[in-house]
């Protein structure tokens, strides 16, 4: 059965964009910095985190992208805002490029 509530959650899109020169260590990404946002956010009601990878030539111009769901989009802002240095100061491992944050609220799910 389809929820159409209101108070579904709240998607997170964590977006790498594809840039002439990025570099991006995938299996990195999944399997170490990905088990670090799920020690240091799970405590803040992160539900689930889902990686996607986008085709050369995908008009986006994404070139991974992180979902992340959550109860709410206020959930995020306190795990983003706890600014934890272990989570933050990683990402030159695995990539030159600055992730884009975009949310949105949950409609339906089915």
């Amino acid at each position: 059965m389809a929820s159409t509530t209101n108070d579904i959650g709240a998607y997170v899109y964590v977006s790498y964009p594809r840039t002439a020169d990025i570099k991006f260590n995938t299996e990195y990404y999944i399997n170490k910095h990905c088990a670090l946002v799920d020690k240091h956010w799970k405590a803040f009601g992160l539900k689930s985190c889902t990686v996607v990878q986008f085709a050369e030539d995908d008009p986006s111009g994404i070139h991974t992208q992180a979902i992340l769901l959550w109860d709410s989009v206020e959930q995020f802002d306190k795990a983003i805002g706890a600014n934890i240095p272990e989570l933050m100061q990683d990402l030159p491992n695995y990539s030159n490029v600055t992730p884009i944050f975009y949310h949105a609220k949950v409609l339906r799910l089915a």
